[in-house]
């Protein structure tokens, strides 16, 4: 009996049947999109500053946020930062005091810089540093 198909053309058929992502490029992405939802569950960001910081609309981080969409290019980096950024600052700050005004306000020490605008800008490094340098006792 000769089978129809490769086993990823077969599992593609059975992923899309259940609403599934399937593709293999998109399969980091969509992890990606998980470890958005559960680092909310801490941090609680609203889809308006997820989107600030990524550059992408309201809408497109609705589907990210329901598995509806992977996230994908210069969004999905951005997303990458945005995640690792936000997880380092909540090991210093409490989820709902960094959800609630940091995120949203100038920092002095950035200079009063928007975070999330610096990370939307390309500015992950700036910002990863200083995150761990309040990891670390060198900023209060």
């Amino acid at each position: 009996m000769a089978l129809r198909g490769s086993w990823s053309a077969i599992g593609k058929r059975r992923c899309l049947a259940k609403g599934v992502m399937a593709s293999n490029r998109s399969a980091p992405t969509v992890a990606l999109a998980d470890l958005l939802i559960a680092l909310r569950e801490r941090v609680p960001m609203s889809e308006a500053q997820i989107a600030r910081a990524t550059r992408a609309d309201r809408a497109t981080v609705a589907t990210w946020l329901e598995r509806r969409e992977a996230p994908g290019g210069l969004h999905a980096q951005r997303l990458t930062e945005l995640v690792a950024f936000v997880h380092e600052m909540a090991r210093n700050l409490h989820g709902e005091t960094l959800a609630g005004w940091w995120l949203d306000g100038q920092v002095d020490v950035l200079d009063g810089a928007n975070p999330l605008d610096e990370i939307a800008g390309g500015r992950y490094e700036r910002m990863i540093q200083y995150a761990r340098g309040i990891s670390h006792g060198v900023f209060t």
